[in-house]
């Protein structure tokens, strides 16, 4: 799966830095790997009737209001896209979600909030296994999305 990440990249003209690394599944394991610039999460979250999706992504170090992204879009009550939806809709398990997994999503229905924090600044996601990790920046990543006609916002989280 990664590979087929970095040659999206590559097609897009995206620079990146590529790191290698044992796997990690969670953020307290991330903080062991010796990569610098921004550690980010990836949550996906559903409405109450699993009609809506969306990524937030954050700092790693941060806690989510759940209410800020239901005042964004005006949606209900919001909670974690169960094991089963996540296959469904990115094609992978918790711990691995990051905007990579957006290529998996065919209905292109899932929508992205990014803390504000994070604008131009260097992150780093797993390319779809915790076994490595892309570092780019911000803007390339806005560039990932719009080659996948995917919706995304900056918003104070």
């Amino acid at each position: 799966m990664k590979q087929k990440i970095l040659d999206i990249l590559d097609s897009l003209e995206i620079e990146y830095t590529n790191y290698e690394h044992e796997a990690v599944f969670t953020c307290n394991e991330a903080k062991g790997v010796d990569i610098p610039w921004y550690r980010v999460k990836s949550l996906l979250l559903r409405n109450k009737k699993a009609t809506n999706f969306y990524m937030i992504v954050l700092p790693d170090n941060k806690q989510l209001d759940t209410n800020i992204i239901r005042a964004i879009f005006s949606d209900t009550k919001m909670s974690f896209a169960s094991p089963e939806r996540m296959m469904e809709k990115i094609w992978l398990k918790p711990w691995s979600v990051s905007p990579f997994a957006l290529i998996n999503n065919t209905d292109r229905d899932i929508r992205v909030v990014f803390d504000s924090v994070l604008r131009n600044e260097l992150i780093w996601f797993h390319p779809l296994q915790n076994d490595n990790t892309v570092v780019l920046n911000m803007t390339s990543v806005e560039h990932f999305l719009e080659n996948l006609c995917t919706e995304y916002v900056y918003h104070e989280l």
